[in-house]
């Protein structure tokens, strides 16, 4: 590494990317007709996300967007730091919330796209990105306008960005059972009484992203003395269900 801010920059973002598989050159490119050095990190290469640090620059990518943090020059010296704190806490930010990419066409050409940071509840709470790609709206005057949704979200388990919401279990389930990676089941106990939760991915259209909510076209839970009578009714009821298909 060159830089003494990549180092800064990692440490800050490192409960987030344990699992990550982080890829980090040093390269150099011509910038304005003079050769300048810079460390490139791959976070998610896969789905072209990472920073790169320059000597008073920081370049932070995700997906198709970019965004830039430069040192300010007018600034005194003990205000040049302020671009690496707000790039440490942009960072932060894509990890820690959903992002969502909003892609604009006019029939098959793309000609507007955004980005927007996301709380839990799928609303949209600060923009991040917006892009407009010149006079190619107009390409094609009579085009069908559409607009395509695809919402990210980091997933600490497996180090990538996802469109899948991570799995979370009830935090009063006694025991959560992976039936398969679309499909878990929770078992609850309350007064030495136990039942049952089947947990799916399903698909969110308008958000284009799949979230997890309780399985659809299952027998109501019963209640049951034993975990393990709990256990073999909610695995019946997916037999079944698959039986009827």
């Amino acid at each position: 590494m060159l830089f003494e801010t990549t180092t800064v920059l990692l440490n800050e973002i490192e409960p987030y990317v344990k699992n990550a598989v982080i890829d980090i050159t040093s390269e150099s490119k011509d910038c304005r007709n003079r050769s300048c050095k810079f460390d490139h990190v791959n976070l998610d290469a896969k789905n072209h996300v990472g920073f790169e640090v320059f000597d008073h620059e920081i370049v932070v990518f995700y997906f198709t967007g970019h965004y830039h943090f430069e040192e300010d020059s007018s600034k005194s010296p003990k205000g040049t730091d302020d671009y690496i704190e707000q790039a440490k806490s942009f960072l932060k930010d894509l990890f820690e919330y959903k992002i969502r990419h909003i892609e604009y066409y006019k029939g098959k050409t793309l000609y507007s796209e955004k980005y927007y940071l996301c709380d839990n509840d799928n609303k949209e709470k600060k923009c991040i990105g917006n892009t407009w790609f010149g006079l190619s709206k107009f390409i094609h005057p009579l085009g069908k306008k559409s607009v395509h949704t695809t919402t990210w979200q980091f997933d600490k388990r497996k180090g990538t960005f996802t469109t899948r919401q991570p799995k979370t279990a009830a935090p009063n389930a006694i025991e959560v059972i992976d039936i398969s990676d679309d499909c878990y089941i929770e078992i609850f106990n309350n007064h030495n009484v136990y039942t049952y939760n089947i947990m799916e991915l399903h698909f969110d259209d308008d958000f284009g992203m799949h979230y997890w909510a309780p399985a659809i076209n299952l027998l109501p839970t019963g209640m049951y003395d034993t975990k393990d009578k709990a256990t073999s009714a909610a695995t019946e009821a997916l037999k079944s269900r698959s039986n009827l298909k």
